[in-house]
């Protein structure tokens, strides 16, 4: 038996890259998944109509989750389509671009933490109604949360650094509900987010230096979603797993 059948998922901006991957790994594990897209709308039906065609059952629909309008109606949509929430993937999130202390505005702090911090409050928030004992929340951080990430990125890694406390936080909150709350990691994946935010020797650099030998794909870090929805993780709690071929050890 699948380990997440008769599951229900969700996940934030899964239309593509580690999002897509994620929808797939938690379909082929046997959960029925909802997920969501911004303006991606093409590349969602697609990806629905691949894990329909495996056998899986997925559907999806639009959602800017930095607006809180939108979010509150999205879990009526939820609750009418699911009914409840055993596993949320809070996927949506964004570097914007690269930009040095002496050059940022307060505009683009406010769309960087709206991007990556408010859109995964937003949403847990609104779908916590439907998450039954013994479901878990899954947020996205990065190990630019670590390390401070690259140059002109601190903005994006505080954001990042603002989802671990907020994966520990509610952790400790969440628990009296039986709800589990952790979050992956990521170092550099192979994904659209690098194509747009970083130069292209930049992955030869990590391939080069990390101890795996090169960079990550999608699929290593949705295999990581998969495993902490599942019973394995079950004692499992207020924790990030690191993802990132070796490059950063905690």
């Amino acid at each position: 038996m699948s380990t997440l059948a008769g599951k229900k998922a969700v996940v934030v901006a899964g239309s593509r890259g580690i999002g897509a991957a994620s929808a797939l790994a938690l379909a082929a594990a046997g959960a029925e998944v909802l997920l969501t897209y911004l303006t991606s709308k093409q590349p969602a039906e697609d990806l629905v109509a691949k894990i329909q065609a495996a056998g899986g059952r997925a559907s999806c629909a639009p959602l800017d989750a930095t607006d809180e309008a939108q979010a509150r109606a999205f879990a009526g949509l939820v609750k009418e389509r699911l009914g409840r929430v055993d596993v949320l993937f809070n996927n949506a999130g964004d570097m914007v671009k690269r930009v040095k202390l002496e050059e940022l505005d307060a505009a683009y702090v406010r769309k960087v933490f709206d991007l990556n911090v408010l859109s995964t409050i937003l949403v847990t928030k609104e779908l916590l109604p439907l998450i039954p004992k013994g479901g878990i929340v899954i947020n996205m951080a990065s190990q630019a949360a670590r390390d401070g990430g690259g140059l002109g990125s601190a903005t994006y890694a505080a954001s990042k650094g603002a989802i671990l406390t907020l994966t520990r936080g509610w952790a400790t909150e969440f628990a009296p509900r039986d709800i589990r709350v952790c979050c992956v990691a990521p170092g550099v994946i192979d994904t659209d987010f690098h194509k747009r935010h970083s130069k292209p020797e930049l992955m030869d650099t990590v391939a080069k230096t990390s101890p795996a030998n090169k960079a990550g794909v999608p699929e290593d870090v949705a295999r990581a979603v998969a495993y902490l929805a599942g019973e394995g993780a079950g004692f499992m709690t207020g924790v990030a797993i690191d993802i990132n071929g070796g490059r950063y050890m905690a």
